[in-house]
């Protein structure tokens, strides 16, 4: 072996390009194992091709695997049924939705994801009264990369549902506006469940949030198995609405 066919050399590129000096310098590595003559030498030769040539698969498998061509992206999952995945598609044509897959499930409520052509993400989850899912909630720079470094991310979607990924995360505590949920975290680092402020009529006749302010955060706290804080992340801001001369107007959500 001391070339690679130009094809697969050229697709392998493509797919997951090798990190700076990962590419090996074959006439370097021939040139110096030529310099032993005799069997001896043809020996050593064949020695040092092989151990390069399993150094070259090394660098490609990790960076395949790091591409998620090998089916080892935060994404990988069974894929969405085809009502699911056309909800999610449908939610914001504009970013070109690519097929979903399934990341988590529980009490009713399943989350999906899916990749953009821009390289982003957007997600679903459906309620036991929304079998499709059809809000959704997409992430923008700061989450993305956040997602690809494999850090926390929480975010709320429609019908009280909120998910996020939490990698190395056995649950999640979501917590604030009188909220204090826990939720079980998937082995893949997924989750999803509800953040519902409890005792809205409550709320309303007394003009205000249980801290007593106006206006607070709802957070995401992932805990590891061993109970020690993983993270945590902003799940939505909860505010009281208030007229000019300050009486009550009502209680607005919004993604944080």
């Amino acid at each position: 072996m001391t070339e690679i066919e130009p094809t697969v050399r050229t697709t392998l590129e493509r797919l997951a390009p090798l990190p700076d000096g990962g590419r090996l310098d074959w006439a370097n590595v021939l040139e110096r194992a030529e310099q032993s003559p005799g069997p001896s030498g043809r020996r050593r030769r064949l020695a040092v091709v092989s151990a390069a040539a399993v150094a070259l698969l090394a660098l490609v498998a990790g960076a395949l695997a790091a591409s998620g061509v090998l089916g080892g992206g935060i994404l990988n999952g069974p894929s969405a049924p085809p009502e699911n995945d056309a909800a999610l598609r449908a939610l914001f044509p504009p970013y070109r939705i690519d097929h979903a897959t399934q990341l988590a499930e529980l009490d009713g409520r399943t989350l999906f994801g899916a990749r953009t052509a821009a390289g982003g993400y957007c997600f679903s989850a459906t309620s036991p009264v929304d079998p499709k899912g059809e809000g959704g909630h997409c992430v923008y720079k700061d989450e993305v990369r956040r997602l690809n470094a494999g850090e926390n991310v929480a975010f709320s979607m429609s019908g009280w549902s909120a998910g996020g990924f939490a990698p190395g995360a056995s649950e999640v505590h979501v917590l604030g506006a009188g909220i204090d949920k826990t939720i079980p975290v998937g082995e893949k680092g997924w989750w999803v469940g509800v953040a519902q402020i409890p005792d809205m009529e409550r709320l309303i006749r007394l003009h205000g949030l249980p801290d007593g302010k106006d206006r607070t955060s709802v957070v995401a706290i992932s805990i590891a198995p061993d109970g020690h804080i993983l993270g945590q992340d902003p799940l939505m801001l909860v505010e009281v609405a208030r007229t000019q001369d300050g009486r009550f107007a009502g209680i607005s959500f919004a993604p944080k």
